[in-house]
């Protein structure tokens, strides 16, 4: 999984984008201010790479976690503080172990306490990839992600996208995510919005009925799925934090 963070207006802005078991994200907060920005596995996950480069900290008696000290300048770039690093964006990748139980129990049950990493035809949508750009757009734009952060999203995922012919994808609850990979910025934004996308392509149609017919439905029900507040997501009065990314689940 991989995270990213860049600055905009009053905004942190972090995405995930990366083949299976991988993502990215973006960090933005307000003008000229100190931000600490820090990120913690736990044992089914490794990190495989951050920018800029900091200590991968162990932690007892498991998980990882990495950390970044930066200044968010009023043109809303970051400055990494012990080296003076110019940025403009924050990044850092992880690996889901394979046999991981939560991509391993294909039935999507809970295992302890977390909620599998699987798509079903009960939780998902299955589109065509001729229509997978277009449903992308207006279900990021429900969910917060302002236009670069759509752009980036989609041409991140598009050549995994075009590798199938369907796609079978689902939004996470932003709180089942949060479990396996804790964010924690200070100063606390406002409002913390965080999208991650499963997908994986569709080879059976035939099982995936529900999933096909609910590609149909208005796209704002993510939000819900989710748990998004869009109007305080795009609220340039208050300081705000997105991160945004997905994950291809083996077929």
């Amino acid at each position: 999984m991989a995270e990213s963070a860049d600055p905009l207006d009053k905004q942190y802005n972090p995405s995930h984008d990366a083949p299976p078991g991988s993502g990215t994200g973006r960090v933005s907060a307000k003008p000229e201010i100190d931000v600490s920005v820090s990120v913690t596995l736990g044992k089914d996950m490794e990190f495989t790479a951050v920018y800029p480069i900091v200590p991968v900290r162990k932690l007892r008696p498991q998980g990882k976690k990495i950390q970044w000290d930066v200044h968010t300048g009023a043109d809303g770039t970051l400055v990494e503080r012990e080296t003076g690093l110019q940025l403009s964006s924050l990044f850092w990748e992880a690996d889901l172990n394979a046999r991981s139980p939560l991509l391993v129990n294909s039935s999507g049950d809970s295992i302890s306490g977390y909620r599998t990493w699987t798509l079903s035809d009960s939780d998902s949508v299955v589109l065509p990839i001729e229509n997978i750009t277009d449903y992308l757009e207006k279900a990021l734009l429900s969910l917060g992600l302002h236009t670069e952060a759509r752009t980036s999203f989609i041409t991140f995922w598009l050549p995994s996208f075009l590798s199938h012919k369907y796609i079978a994808l689902r939004f996470m609850p932003q709180a089942d995510y949060s479990r396996i990979a804790p964010l924690s910025i200070s100063p606390e934004p406002d409002v913390v919005t965080r999208v991650f996308m499963l997908f994986q392509g569709v080879r059976n149609l035939v099982a995936w009925p529900v999933a096909q017919l609910r590609a149909l439905d208005d796209v704002s029900h993510w939000a819900h799925v989710v748990g998004v507040n869009t109007a305080d997501a795009f609220n340039m009065d208050l300081s705000r934090v997105l991160e945004w990314g997905a994950m291809e689940i083996p077929s």
